[in-house]
């Protein structure tokens, strides 16, 4: 087969449509043609014409996982999903060459997963507050591996998440009595993912600091916590 044509499109000039024999058979990027040295009468086999679409599909593919990480990090996993998505009048690309944009994307610093984590929760720490145990589970929903996830997530910050989680809803609580604000705001944070214990104590320092007086704790409250936090839920803030 003979190349007949290289000619731009109208819609977008810096792509080329490719004639063989004076039928069109495939579009390409203008920086790929001239990397392939591609020019009018130059005669290409079948398997040449095979390893340009794949070229220009991976290429296609490696812009589209460009423009989905340009607005923040994101997950490899999340990335796979994105460009294996079935896409209307596209084949389903190959995992094989999908797996190498990825690759690509990793070695060029473009993705990684600990990043990623690291960005998921600094900005959930910042705007929306939740445990580690909540955070750890999101990551692994994103594909993030559970060793990376524990690592990035830390429960030793769980104290401090949940008082800046509880002081963003502070506002809607105002006014209420003890018990109905203890009973809200306790199910807020168990519902973010925090323990009973760490639920409670944050509870108390708000109200003191709202209220300017000291929570009047029940026997239950005061009672020696040595059951597990995981077996206590919203129900128990009603008891």
């Amino acid at each position: 087969m003979k190349i007949t044509a290289i000619e731009p499109q109208q819609r977008h000039p810096d792509r080329y449509n490719i004639a063989l024999d004076g039928r069109f058979a495939l579009g390409m990027d203008g920086a790929l043609v001239v990397a392939e040295g591609l020019c009018v009468g130059l005669e290409l086999s079948a398997t040449d014409v095979e390893r340009l679409a794949g070229r220009e599909e991976e290429r296609r593919l490696f812009d589209a996982a460009v423009r989905f990480l340009a607005p923040r990090p994101r997950s490899r996993a999340e990335v796979r999903r994105r460009l294996l998505a079935p896409r209307p009048n596209r084949p389903i690309p190959s995992r094989e060459g999908v797996e190498r944009i990825l690759d690509r994307l990793e070695q060029m610093e473009l993705l990684n997963d600990r990043d990623f984590a690291d960005f998921w929760v600094e900005n959930r720490e910042r705007f929306s507050p939740r445990s580690a145990r909540a955070l750890g589970q999101e990551l692994r929903q994103k594909g993030v591996a559970r060793e990376t996830a524990e690592q990035v997530s830390d429960p030793d910050r769980d104290a401090d998440r949940a008082l800046a989680a509880a002081r963003q809803r502070l506002h809607t609580l105002r006014g209420l009595e003890y018990e109905a604000f203890r009973t809200r705001l306790g199910q807020y944070l168990l519902r973010r993912g925090f323990s009973y214990g760490i639920a409670r104590e944050t509870v108390r320092l708000l109200w003191e600091e709202l209220r300017g007086e000291t929570a009047a704790e029940d026997e239950e409250d005061n009672a020696d916590d040595s059951g597990s936090d995981a077996e206590l839920d919203a129900d128990e803030w009603n008891a």
